[in-house]
């Protein structure tokens, strides 16, 4: 854990310098930290003043009961990734420091106001991150579900078609055995009746071979887009796995963060 500590210092005010409090914001540029001030410090009007950020007639009670005077300034420390902010405490008009205990402890205060402010933008970021990690992946899900039960409803297709098939061939075995049959009666007694019974076996015969024909036709045609949708499946797999992977990761990352948020004081 970082600490955050309280160092003593001295700003220019006009011609004389007056005491002034540092305090570290860690994971933060100069710009962030002017605009949190703004944000944590409601009371404080800051406008810039060459490289000094000036607040008149400030309120700030945590520190005095009376308005004060802010100055402030922000060195950016781009390699240790951090920024320390001086601020100076005056009476109005003039360039006596309030100093003291109180004063100490309110700005203490604002730096942990200040670290948090940072995190939970941190946070903020991330939050939205998850939230397209959490969309991505529940649409992995979705697509995996879905090549999933196209699988299994091409599966049971393929099935019914074997199953149409086999009775298809049932049938015509069945059929052929009759057209033995009624021909051989048919050649023996040249009897109409016989002929009649041989043509009707012979036309069911043809629209079973036609409906076979079929069967089989789409029998084939649904084993292949069998076979594509098993290569389908596995890459559906995959990118279940990969967005759902990337979704605690994401997760991860801003529990860490909100533990990080919560251990700042």
């Amino acid at each position: 854990d970082r600490e955050i500590t309280v160092g003593h210092d001295l700003m220019q005010n006009d011609s004389v310098k007056v005491a002034a409090l540092t305090v570290p914001v860690y994971e933060a540029t100069a710009s962030q930290v002017a605009a949190l001030l703004k944000t944590e410090l409601p009371g404080a009007s800051f406008k810039k003043q060459g490289k000094v950020l000036k607040a008149y007639g400030a309120s700030f009670t945590a520190a005095s009961s009376t308005p004060v005077d802010l100055l402030a300034s922000i060195t950016e420390n781009r390699k240790q990734h951090m920024s320390i902010l001086t601020l100076a405490l005056v009476g109005p008009g003039t360039s006596t420091s309030v100093e003291g205990p109180q004063a100490e402890a309110a700005v203490r205060d604002l730096a942990v106001k200040l670290n948090k402010a940072v995190v939970q933008q941190q946070i903020d970021s991330w939050k939205k991150q998850l939230a397209k990690a959490d969309g991505k992946a529940e649409d992995a899900v979705k697509e995996h579900e879905k090549a999933q039960a196209q699988q299994d409803k091409t599966r049971a297709k393929l099935e019914k078609s074997a199953k149409l098939k086999s009775k298809l061939q049932d049938e015509h075995a069945v059929l052929q055995r009759e057209i033995d049959l009624y021909n051989q009666k048919w050649t023996l007694s040249q009897d109409q009746k016989d002929l009649k019974k041989l043509t009707k076996a012979r036309t069911k015969i043809t629209r079973n071979e036609t409906e076979m024909a079929t069967a089989m036709q789409d029998e084939a045609e649904t084993q292949e887009t069998l076979v594509k949708n098993a290569d389908e499946l596995p890459d559906a797999q995959k990118e279940k796995e990969k967005a759902t992977a990337s979704q605690a990761e994401v997760q991860r990352t801003v529990d860490a963060l909100q533990r990080k948020l919560e251990n700042i004081r």
